[in-house]
């Protein structure tokens, strides 16, 4: 089999050249995205940027001005009731029924789904999302943080194989960010293919394996983080805490070998290098050799906060 073939079967979501425009707007420009199996998508741009527009299509609720998606690769027909059975979609504001208690709020969707076994699926869901302390709670009664808790375990019901949440964890506190993590998690366990969107970019970092990141309706960049990483950061970004006097320090580091610049920031130097990684070590050495107190020594890897601002700056300009 093919490379192509291989990467194809993995392929869960795929999106070729999606385009959506209202009016004179267009929302999303020529984005195309490939989501493998099992997968926990993070999708990241700032608001305005495309991402909801890009789900909505993706899980049939809006028709692209053009472009295709497929899901396991076939072309996805929003009025088929298999594809509708796959997808579990909770929107970035959804409706709760605050004079229901929890058990009923999900035994109402789950007759709307069609669920014969209701009872153990409930049971299911209300485990899975720690729920069940508050199984017989009036909905008003409970915390933001376990709203969303419901909200998604609606959205699981009909045990779905893509999960798509829109900014689930917008307005928690991080406890129950941390608890969101958790279950996600849990879900990727399952197999899930699970795709999320946020602009709180550590909460991402934690949760995800790969991303997209989105600005003004084009993706720009989209994988595996470390990937992206080495994309992105070309040149090696060593950092140097030490003792002593950290400008002369700085001014021996500049002349070594494969060293490209040298700055000083916040205490600690900051070291541009081109050099191969085995490198390093050699240069560690050097700073012991010429009486440089190293406190710390090592490179740094841009986290996702730094990609996106380095991104963003990327495509504006």
């Amino acid at each position: 089999m093919t490379d192509s073939g291989l990467r194809q079967e993995c392929n869960m979501i795929r999106l070729e050249s999606i385009r959506k425009e209202y009016d004179d707007v267009v929302a999303v420009k020529n984005l195309s995205l490939e989501i493998n199996r099992g997968d926990i998508f993070g999708f990241i741009g700032p608001n305005g940027a495309g991402k909801t527009t890009t789900m909505r299509v993706m899980v049939g609720l809006l028709e692209p001005t053009q472009g295709q998606v497929y899901v396991d690769g076939q072309p996805i027909n929003k009025d088929d009731p298999a594809f509708r059975r796959r997808i579990g979609y909770m929107p970035d504001f959804f409706s709760l029924y605050d004079e229901l208690r929890v058990w009923e709020y999900l035994d109402f969707f789950g007759e709307a789904y069609g669920i014969s076994d209701r009872p153990r699926r409930i049971d299911e869901v209300i485990n899975l999302m720690d729920l069940s302390g508050k199984r017989n709670e009036f909905i008003a009664n409970l915390s933001r943080g376990m709203k969303q808790r419901l909200g998604i375990g609606k959205t699981l019901l009909h045990d779905p194989d893509i999960l798509v949440l829109d900014e689930p964890a917008a307005g928690l506190d991080p406890a129950a960010r941390i608890g969101l993590r958790d279950v996600v998690r849990k879900l990727a366990a399952q197999g899930k293919t699970t795709i999320i969107s946020s602009h709180i970019l550590t909460e991402l970092s934690d949760m995800c394996n790969t991303i997209g990141i989105i600005q003004k309706g084009v993706m720009v960049e989209s994988g595996k983080i470390d990937d992206i990483v080495s994309r992105i950061q070309a040149k090696k970004i060593l950092r140097l805490d030490m003792i002593g006097n950290r400008e002369q320090a700085a001014e021996f580091v500049k002349t070594c070998s494969g060293v490209d610049f040298v700055t000083v920031k916040d205490n600690v130097i900051e070291i541009g290098f081109s050099g191969k990684r085995e490198d390093i070590p050699e240069l560690h050495k050097r700073l012991i050799v010429n009486n440089v107190q190293v406190v710390s020594f090592y490179e740094h890897r841009q986290n996702l906060e730094e990609i996106f601002m380095s991104l963003s700056v990327k495509e504006v300009s």
